[in-house]
């Protein structure tokens, strides 16, 4: 089918050459990609490379296998009648298409067959973009020192998984010297005293061929955010990390909400009509609510709270899904989510999204320490969960997790099975051994990522480098 798509620059360039191969696809094979690369400004570098890959990956393939390969999903679309569909905009089009599987029952078929085709092109695509020396990755989660630990259940939902170490928390109990122990940075005390200056953020993100991009950090108040930009005040022209933190933009929440509201209330045609109003809002974030805010950025940010279900009330729920959505759309080589505590659930109709509720029906907020560890227990699984689905993080990731406070930290290599040796017993419990330092800790992530260490006190751990 030839479709119109609103192609551009390198997009239009990208697709130039493969305009006969995407013309003899199935038409919402074809409407699918067209429709990634109408948004291909707001496509990070790795999405970008994924659908070069796919498209000449596709072009490559002899034209009897490429027929075979997409037969299945052609005759679905042709029971369903999407060949008698004359919309030419891609978007329009897959939302008609949509509509006539649906209304035939043929739309779960449509989704198998689909899946079909991907399970059998994925390995060559995983191959090219992800080859056995790409770069290793790192995923940190913190639990903040708000949060009521409970120590007994602490990481409960890993149990088999990875080792536990004791941690000498000397001169580093308040979460700002926590941090700054692990990641570096002036202005700490204990194991932060004696660091460079720099941030493992800025070593990463601002290092030779890095940019931002590479380096992210997502929470829940501004605590990291602070840890790693008090170094870089004189010279924060230049940002050298991705920074999202639910409280700084409490403002474009806000902004959000009452342009989403204020389209409900003059009234919307359709649920299609409505999305597609939400995902063409530019609502600027204010000063301050982001570090690099380049457009992919904002884009980024406007889809995570229209996308994920809580996103916009409940701070975990964010962290939780930026986290998910940077390693499935950036893949970035650091990140680190810090979870934080939560307010209090309150009845369904006083959180009716965009709604603007009289002050009469405010329930004062109320903060939950003890429900916001039994959250977080369950949102850093579904982190490492989605992390170890991804070619880019699976068996290149170490994974660790600490609580600001709690001397032990949870340490998993990606495609590594638990060890008793290692310092698992079956349960999971910590074996007894020399706790290391926070320093330490610092210096194994700089070493695994291959950068320098933010403290050069701290000796990394061999256990798990090895």
């Amino acid at each position: 089918m030839r479709f119109e798509p609103r192609l551009t620059g390198e997009a239009a360039t990208l697709a130039r050459p493969h305009a006969s191969t995407l013309e003899r696809l199935p038409a919402t094979f074809h409407a699918s990609i067209l429709i990634e690369l109408e948004k291909w400004t707001t496509l990070f570098a790795a999405e970008r490379a994924y659908q070069r890959a796919l498209l000449e990956h596709l072009t490559g393939l002899p034209a009897p296998e490429r027929e075979r390969l997409f037969a299945a999903v052609a005759r679905v679309e042709a029971e369903a009648g999407c060949d008698r569909i004359a919309t030419k905009a891609p978007n329009a089009f897959q939302d008609e298409a949509q509509a006539a599987l649906r209304k035939r029952r043929l739309l779960a078929r449509w989704r198998q067959d689909v899946d079909a085709v991907f399970q059998s092109i994925q390995p060559a695509l995983d191959a090219r973009l992800h080859p056995a020396d790409a770069p290793r990755r790192l995923i940190v989660q913190i639990y903040a020192g708000a949060i009521a630990v409970q120590a007994a259940q602490l990481w409960s939902r890993f149990r088999g998984q990875g080792v536990r170490i004791p941690l000498a928390l000397d001169g580093a109990r308040s979460s700002d010297a926590f941090l700054r122990a692990l990641f570096g940075g002036s202005g700490g005390t204990g194991d932060a005293a004696g660091a460079t200056g720099d941030t493992l953020f800025a070593t990463v993100g601002g290092g030779s061929g890095s940019t931002p991009l590479d380096a992210w950090l997502v929470e829940s108040g501004e605590a990291l955010h602070v840890c790693s930009e008090a170094v870089a005040s004189g010279t924060a022209a230049v940002p050298t990390s991705t920074g999202l933190s639910y409280d700084r933009l409490r403002g474009y929440r806000d902004d959000l909400t009452r342009a989403l509201y204020d389209k409900i209330q003059t009234g919307v045609e359709s649920p299609q009509a409505f999305a597609a109003y939400a995902r063409s809002l530019r609502i600027a974030p204010r000063p301050g609510a982001l570090r690099h805010a380049p457009d992919v950025v904002q884009a980024f940010v406007r889809d995570l709270f229209l996308t994920g279900n809580g996103t916009l009330f409940v701070n975990n729920t964010f962290v939780e899904w930026a986290a998910v959505q940077a390693i499935r759309r950036a893949e970035p080589r650091l990140l680190v989510a810090r979870y934080g505590v939560r307010d209090k659930m309150k009845p369904f109709s006083s959180l009716l999204l965009f709604s603007q509720p009289r002050a009469s029906d405010q329930i004062p907020l109320i903060e939950d320490p003890v429900g916001s560890f039994i959250d977080v227990e369950q949102l850093s699984h579904y982190v490492w969960l989605n992390a170890e689905k991804s070619p880019a993080y699976r068996q290149r990731t170490l994974h660790l997790l600490l609580a600001e406070g709690i001397d032990e930290m949870l340490a998993i290599r990606s495609g590594a099975a638990a060890s008793p040796a290692a310092g698992n017993d079956a349960g999971g419990a910590a074996a007894a051994r020399q706790p290391v330092s926070l320093a330490d800790v610092g210096a194994t992530m700089a070493q695994w990522l291959g950068v320098p260490a933010p403290n050069p006190r701290g000796r990394p751990i061999a256990a798990l480098l090895d």
